[in-house]
């Protein structure tokens, strides 16, 4: 009876400070249940300032392994596209560092690229029991927002498929290119690649709630707040200028382009401080889940009020 080769898998992971969670990832990663032969993992150390470099020392020996060190912080999407040029296989999957997976990982995404339509595969996201789990985390893991607002099985638009444990087929690469590498402050990267994938193959992302994957990475309410407002400084104006049909994502004319009065009054209003005062205090008084609605109110508060200061 004919067998059927397994496809050749490059599991990417970039490293930057992962000193905490970076051994727990790879040992994951080196505990699947497909063939050692079929898949490499790529480590690339982002010039992390920790003991990361130390620890990936200790795996040199490990003929699956691939270390690469950047001389200099070059961001998330650099390293990734170090990976890709470095990668063999025919599937690409990338995993952050802080993320730790069961047996059947690999496994599992091979499968689903039995369907000739899929072209990338998004796995869920879930906390591991070890991190704090206060309002904020159970918005971010338990509910309705992202890939879970879409029924499984039909087609993802890209601004719900991230790179936090996805994977791709290699021949994406060869006709969407590279990860932006302009892109170095905190976001963007993953849904400007996402978008520019869609573009090309309209129809071919996918979510797999099936196959879970194990946040170790703690980021509280406040922290978050101000990675999404300096984005909205750093990130956002750029990614408008490359691409405007972002804006219906960021909201970029609600504070700057068009002529709208409406909306930039709803921007202003939303943008302001009283109303972010006011919702933090709504955010710290309500039990989940009513204050879901206070988080994204915050969540857009914080965009806008970092887009407006991109004009400053």
């Amino acid at each position: 009876m004919k067998t059927t080769a397994k496809p050749n898998v490059t599991v990417i992971v970039p490293a930057f400070n992962a000193a905490a969670t970076i051994a727990n990832c790879i040992n994951s990663l080196l505990s699947q249940n497909y063939s050692k032969d079929a898949f490499e993992i790529i480590v690339v150390n982002d010039a992390s300032t920790d003991n990361t470099k130390t620890i990936l020392d200790d795996y040199k020996t490990n003929r699956q392994i691939h270390l690469l060190n950047h001389s200099k912080n070059r961001a998330l999407a650099a390293a990734r596209n170090s990976g890709i040029r470095a990668a063999n296989g025919e599937i690409i999957l990338f995993i952050d560092a802080d993320i730790t997976v069961l047996p059947d990982f690999i496994s599992q995404h091979v499968q689903a690229y039995e369907n000739p339509n899929v072209i990338g595969i998004l796995s869920q996201l879930k906390p591991a029991p070890d991190i704090k789990y206060d309002k904020y985390q159970r918005y971010l893991y338990e509910s309705k927002r992202g890939a879970k607002k879409y029924p499984v099985g039909s087609p993802l638009p890209y601004q719900a498929f991230l790179f936090t444990a996805s994977s791709i087929r290699k021949s994406v690469i060869g006709n969407v290119g590279l990860f932006d590498e302009k892109i170095t402050g905190y976001g963007g990267e993953d849904t400007e690649y996402a978008f520019r994938i869609s573009q090309r193959f309209p129809n071919g992302l996918y979510y797999a709630p099936e196959i879970e994957v194990y946040h170790h990475h703690y980021r509280s309410f406040e922290t978050v707040l101000k990675k999404v407002s300096d984005f909205g400084k750093n990130v956002v104006p750029y990614l408008i200028e490359k691409i405007p049909e972002f804006d219906r994502l960021y909201g970029y004319s609600y504070i700057f382009l068009g002529k709208n009065i409406l909306k930039k009054m709803i921007g202003r209003i939303i943008s302001s401080k009283t109303v972010f005062i006011f919702f933090k205090f709504l955010y710290h008084l309500f039990p989940y889940p009513l204050t879901n609605l206070c988080v994204r109110i915050l969540l857009a508060s914080s965009l806008w009020q970092g887009i407006f200061r991109s004009k400053k």
